[in-house]
């Protein structure tokens, strides 16, 4: 590792993919509420969609292809994208819904490829690049696969998953940097960063990972390459280890999932995609029984850390106050459904359902 180096290029960005607002509604006024995730599991008296707790009535509106004939036919894992309204204790009743099966999409399998691409760079150097905006690569950390660390982080992990992944289809790394970052990619190898493992306790690492095994889960690289935003907002970096591979064909592929921002601790999501791996986050963080209480603190901590002003931060997502408002939006999540864990109590244990491929 190359000192500080490192850590300095990783700081401006790690805030940014990990420190967003989330934009969750608590009024109830009729459609103020959109659904865009999976049916994920079924409780007594609703469904956790997109991490939250809704129900439906006679008056919701069904539409959409594949098996669902009415709400309740509706195969767990299925997408779902619709309206409802908020109601005063909190769950989401829908007025209508569209759900259809999660098959493979555009740029999909280019992403999966890519991110596999530079797992094996960073593993056959035993360290993780990155390529500064001046060209010049800096090592980031070396890489471990096993150890102490790993095992805590992997046992961690495991816990979080929701059922339709594997744990035979994750691999869990842990980098030797001091800053606080975590990154998972779209192939689920998750990499954490040492200094996350020596200053947060299990609980809120198991936030941190939870926001960033969703953008795995829900298949973030893979949705914002097909809107067409990763080109601007990955624009300066480069592929990350893309030049530690020998084949020119596999550094294309890694730069291109760079750009995609897939394959680097720098990626910055859009806005919309951070507020959905807060929120379904912290779902995987509660059913797995962790204290998400600690998540509103655990960005005051971050925001002790980095600054409550950081010029790249605000440049992407306004001049608020992003602790007070982070905090704030964390806060009203847990309002919304996690008030009354007799009602939903946790699993403690994933009990999610695959999105059928």
């Amino acid at each position: 590792m190359t000192g500080r180096a490192g850590g300095r290029h990783v700081r401006r960005w790690g805030i940014l993919a990990f420190a967003v607002v989330m934009g969750i509604p608590a009024i109830t006024s009729a459609g103020d509420v959109k659904l865009d995730g999976y049916l994920e599991c079924r409780k007594p008296g609703f469904m956790i969609i997109d991490g939250q707790r809704v129900r439906t009535t006679s008056r919701t509106r069904l539409q959409g292809s594949g098996k669902a004939r009415n709400a309740a036919t509706i195969p767990l894992g299925y997408e779902i994208k619709g309206t409802g309204s908020r109601r005063s204790d909190g769950t989401i009743t829908a007025l209508s819904i569209e759900a259809r099966p999660n098959r493979t999409e555009m740029f999909e399998n280019q992403v999966l490829q890519s991110t596999a691409q530079a797992e094996q760079a960073y593993l056959k150097a035993s360290q993780v690049y990155e390529t500064g905006r001046d060209g010049k690569q800096v090592v980031v950390g070396a890489l471990h696969d096993s150890g102490p660390q790993v095992e805590r982080a992997r046992a961690i992990v495991d816990r979080l998953l929701p059922s339709y992944v594997s744990p035979m289809k994750v691999r869990v790394y842990v980098v030797d940097n001091d800053e606080w970052n975590a990154m998972a990619m779209a192939n689920f190898s998750i990499y954490v960063f040492s200094g996350l493992m020596d200053d947060l306790d299990d609980d809120e690492l198991a936030v941190v990972l939870g926001h960033e095994i969703t953008h795995a889960t829900y298949e973030h690289s893979r949705r914002q390459a097909v809107k067409g935003m990763a080109g601007g907002l990955a624009g300066a970096i480069v592929s990350a280890g893309a030049q530690l591979l020998d084949s020119p064909l596999a550094r294309t592929a890694v730069q291109g999932a760079a750009v995609l921002g897939s394959t680097t601790f720098s990626n910055a999501y859009s806005r919309e995609y951070e507020d959905q791996a807060d929120r379904v986050g912290l779902r995987y963080v509660y059913e797995a029984g962790y204290d998400y209480h600690k998540a509103p603190r655990l960005w005051r901590r971050f925001a002790k850390k980095y600054g409550d002003s950081d010029k790249v931060t605000n440049f992407f997502f306004g001049d608020h106050s992003l602790s007070s408002k982070r905090a704030q939006a964390l806060e009203r999540e847990i309002a919304n459904n996690y008030r009354d864990p007799a009602k939903d109590p946790p699993t403690h244990s994933t009990s999610m359902t695959p999105p059928t491929k």
